[in-house]
């Protein structure tokens, strides 16, 4: 049998590298895409997205609003059911990502504004939502008492980002 050469381990693990570099950017455009997020996640909002922030093109971004019981956020700040807070999607906040550290993903302190049945609440992200699909939101309690009553838990919202 002939010796296994420097040469010939180095190109084995260059292309173990290239093809999980490949397969891990593939695997991660097909799971965002399969989400479903409509809103376009090549418009920054922290660099203003679309026209009037929001990433739907004006329409609106169509989801779920639920709410939950704030406490430290994935943006690192300590928050209560009294704040008008919401955490996005992992899907959603998960794609801005720009390190390890989700302290400082772009999305956070951005406002979102809520609208229902003709009402409307402005909230702040600070948080994320790892039970949310790519469109719903999680809304701090007093923010989701603007929208709805607690006892209804899970209600249709149209959200957009803004300026």
């Amino acid at each position: 049998m002939a010796p296994v050469t420097r040469k010939c381990i180095t190109i084995t693990i260059g292309t173990v590298v290239i093809i999980g570099v490949a397969l891990g950017t593939g695997l991660g455009l097909g799971l965002r895409n399969q989400h479903g997020f409509t809103g376009s996640l090549n418009d920054n909002p922290s660099q203003g997205g679309g026209q009037s922030g929001d990433q739907s093109g004006g329409q609106g971004i169509q989801g779920d609003l639920t709410y939950y019981a704030p406490g430290l956020g994935a943006c690192g700040r300590y928050n209560t059911a009294s704040d008008k807070i919401c955490a996005i999607s992992h899907i959603t906040y998960d794609a801005y990502a720009n390190g390890p550290n989700p302290n400082t993903n772009p999305l956070c302190g951005k406002q979102i504004r809520a609208t229902r049945n003709g009402k409307s609440v402005e909230v702040t992200v600070v948080d994320r939502c790892e039970g949310c699909k790519a469109n719903d939101i999680d809304l701090s309690p007093t923010a989701f008492n603007q929208l709805a009553k607690a006892a209804e838990g899970r209600v249709p919202v149209t959200w957009s980002w803004m300026t």
